[in-house]
């Protein structure tokens, strides 16, 4: 739904500088649609503003989907990681991924999919490529997360994080989407996978 909120709101505001664009073309006054568009930019960082405030984040259990249209993925569990041969700067997390197509007819491609690791504090932690390969040199390939499934498809893989071991409340993070519209679009309670 803020999906949507969001899109009417684009489009609009496309038709109303079509709009300006026409008038100046034809010499005739923009003031108006000028004060249409500042009042529907202002209207919508106030929602904005207003679902940041009152968004919080919704645990839930290990396992369950969390779906992008038709694109579910979920985190089945997570482990302590330590490569052989190897002494890493920080603890290594890995968290094991499943992906899933629950269309009802044709193949998915998530749209930039991210998956990342957040403490208490609000610190993002990504994946490290470097401990990513020496998983990998010890387990095999990893498929990766943009991969596309057939219809009714699962597939899975482990993703490794260097996180600092003084963090607290991590908690694992899947979004979709390109990053600039996930922080434009109303934020609702963002489900999480608390890592404990």
């Amino acid at each position: 739904m803020t999906g949507l909120i969001f899109l009417a709101t684009v489009l609009t505001l496309f038709l109303t500088l079509m709009g300006m664009l026409l008038n100046i073309l034809r010499k005739r006054p923009v003031k108006a649609l000028i004060k249409r568009f500042l009042i529907i930019v202002a209207a919508y960082a106030a929602c904005w503003g207003v679902f940041y405030a009152l968004s919080k984040d919704q645990p839930i259990p290990l396992g369950t989907d969390i779906c992008f249209d038709d694109w579910c993925a979920t985190v089945t569990t997570f482990e302590k990681f330590e490569p052989k041969n190897s002494n890493p700067k920080r603890p290594l997390i890995v968290l094991h991924l499943k992906m899933s197509n629950h269309a009802k007819g044709i193949a998915q491609k998530p749209s930039e999919p991210k998956v990342y690791i957040q403490d208490a504090q609000g610190n993002v932690y990504l994946a490290s490529k470097k401990d990513q390969q020496a998983l990998e040199r010890e387990r095999g390939q990893q498929i990766p997360l943009d991969a596309r499934l057939e219809l009714h498809q699962s597939l899975e893989n482990q993703l490794v994080f260097a996180v600092p071991a003084e963090a607290k409340g991590l908690k694992a993070v899947i979004e979709e989407g390109p990053w600039i519209i996930n922080r434009l679009i109303f934020n609702s309670n963002r489900k999480v996978y608390l890592l404990k």
